[in-house]
């Protein structure tokens, strides 16, 4: 019997993607938790939902994993989101399963990424608890695990979100229209003070099983996006068109994807 690949992710992970902003586009191209558990030889449990946060990829790992018995379970993948996101789940009347969710009826998984309580300081201290609760889970039970961020934990908070593709699209002829909303702070002092507490739990992080750590780009860190999806030019560093949707639909297209498994595929070699 195969052993089970378990992943969790936001909308650079779900197999099922759909893109807001170019609805009629096909994109059910394989994904990469399908792409290594070829590789790996393993069957793919892929947990991956459009808009999760940190939250809801913690729980559905834990999840999971308690409600598999220990021997099926060959690797444990998250691939950790903006801290800015907030998840939360909504109880309700409903005949089968909501997807992702593949043990429980009658929940609903519902995400936001502007109006999350506490603040950013707040938001990626509980990221990095979050790391290592994963981290411990998968030690108790000997569990081989990887974890990496996919996408910017805080810089594209403190930089200004960028708004969703869907309200660019819905926006072109609007000359008004501002593409990113405005971070009240402080960036250079925040980044720094953001920097400083992850570097303060580094401690606590087993950072072999931490691709890219502490994911930021000037220590050394990286996000998968970051490298698989971006290219440094003269001035600073650019997405590279080749491995997006589309100029309207910045994630990972089939290309980026068999990157993005051949670079984690290369972290468990």
């Amino acid at each position: 019997m195969k052993k089970k690949l378990i992943v969790s992710g936001c909308s650079f992970t779900e197999k099922n993607y759909k893109s807001a902003s170019l609805p009629h586009l096909d994109c059910l191209w394989p994904k990469w938790p399908e792409l290594l558990g070829n590789k790996l030889n393993m069957d793919v449990i892929n947990l991956g939902f459009s808009g999760a946060g940190n939250r809801y990829i913690l729980q559905t790992l834990i999840e999971s994993i308690e409600r598999t018995p220990k021997d099926e379970i060959g690797l444990v993948i998250a691939a950790w989101s903006q801290s800015n996101r907030d998840d939360f789940q909504t109880h309700f009347k409903h005949e089968g399963k909501v997807a992702p969710e593949i043990y429980l009826d009658n929940y609903k998984w519902n995400n936001t990424r502007m109006h999350r309580p506490g603040d950013v300081f707040y938001w990626v201290r509980e990221t990095c608890l979050a790391y290592i609760t994963l981290q411990n889970i998968c030690k108790r039970y000997n569990l081989p695990y990887l974890q990496f961020q996919m996408i910017s934990l805080y810089e594209g908070w403190i930089s200004g979100l960028s708004k969703t593709e869907k309200q660019v699209m819905d926006n072109l002829d609007n000359p008004d229209f501002q593409t990113r909303h405005k971070y009240e702070g402080n960036k250079k002092r925040d980044w720094f003070e953001l920097s400083k507490l992850m570097l303060e739990y580094e401690k606590f992080i087993d950072v072999k099983n931490f691709l890219g750590w502490p994911s930021i780009r000037s220590f050394n860190g990286f996000t998968i996006e970051d490298k698989i999806m971006l290219k440094r030019t003269a001035k600073s560093w650019e997405i590279n068109d080749d491995l997006i949707i589309s100029k309207h639909d910045r994630h990972p297209n089939a290309k980026a994807h068999e990157k993005i498994s051949k670079v984690i595929y290369g972290q468990l070699a």
